[in-house]
């Protein structure tokens, strides 16, 4: 999907009466971090990602409620009751018995002082690590929007990860997403003091748990390799065949590189077999395979 020039993604631009310069998707990114950047402008003292997730969210008007258990569930819908009718029938069958990650909700009547939306968010269980991610997709969504545009039936779902794939927005909103919450002026101080000169995983965490506290390592490993001062590239596997069925053998599934990788001659392509004797083949037999997990790999090149 080429979202530069995708119609959904220009008309948006349109909307926001942005100036088109034939790239769409790299208008709508630069609006967003320029909102940002206008937010911080005007406070000062920002030293953390969760002090900056705190000041777009309250310049959006928006207020986050993470669910850590089964009862924030009922505490929030009673909290929050006057925002939609059935508001406490919709939270369950979003989060108790539904697949819903994060729930976008027009305030119809804000009182004085009170957020014009709020942000339910599931932090329970294995969603903990897409939580912090979670919050930042909703939060990028509204960078996007005029000033309190009412949302569609009232609220709208964190899509899942195959619809944000096939959605031009959700795609686009996922990009901008990635590098507020890896805001690189906070993130990439820490991650290249912390690693030195050598990308680790382990690095990796140590940054995260610094200055975002609540990301995921694959969130975290995707911004330091988009940030990485030489070529570098994050990989995942997984048993696989060819197209004709053949060939059963360990395959790249994700595949993302930062721009520097673009200038090496290097080139890798999903579902191309991985050679037995690399590292990534290495853990799959020592972990992956066992574990039925997805082995992953990072590299950067000097």
């Amino acid at each position: 999907m080429n979202l530069a020039h995708h119609p959904k993604l220009s008309q948006l631009a349109r909307n926001l009466q942005i100036p088109e310069s034939g790239d769409s998707l790299r208008e709508l990114r630069e609006h967003a971090i320029n909102r940002v950047q206008t937010m911080l402008n005007e406070w000062s003292g920002v030293e953390t990602l969760e002090e900056l997730r705190l000041l777009v969210a309250d310049r959006l008007s928006v207020k986050l409620e993470f669910l850590h258990s089964d009862e924030d569930v009922d505490r929030v819908a009673g909290e929050y009751r006057h925002f939609l009718s059935r508001f406490r029938r919709l939270l369950h069958s979003e989060f108790s018995t539904g697949t819903t990650e994060g729930l976008l909700i027009d305030n119809p009547q804000p009182q004085k002082g009170g957020r014009h939306y709020l942000a339910v968010i599931d932090a329970r269980g294995s969603r903990a690590g897409r939580a912090y991610f979670t919050a930042w997709h909703e939060l990028a969504h509204l960078l996007l929007c005029p000033p309190q545009q009412l949302l569609l039936e009232g609220f709208r779902r964190s899509p899942i990860a195959d619809a944000k794939l096939k959605d031009p927005l959700e795609s686009a909103v996922d990009q901008i997403a990635g590098l507020l919450a890896f805001w690189e002026p906070l993130f990439s101080p820490v991650l290249m003091k912390t690693v030195g000169d050598r990308l680790t995983f382990d690095g990796i965490a140590q940054a995260a748990e610094a200055v975002a506290p609540g990301a995921s390592l694959y969130s975290a490993s995707l911004a330091a390799i988009r940030l990485w001062r030489e070529p570098a590239i994050f990989v995942t596997a997984e048993i696989g065949t060819k197209t004709d069925g053949t060939g059963r053998a360990l395959r790249l599934q994700t595949i993302v590189l930062n721009e520097r990788f673009l200038s090496t001659s290097s080139r890798l392509r999903r579902n191309m077999r991985v050679p037995v004797t690399s590292a990534l083949s290495l853990a799959a037999q020592e972990e992956g395979i066992v574990r039925n997990e997805l082995p992953c790999s990072m590299a950067s090149f000097s």
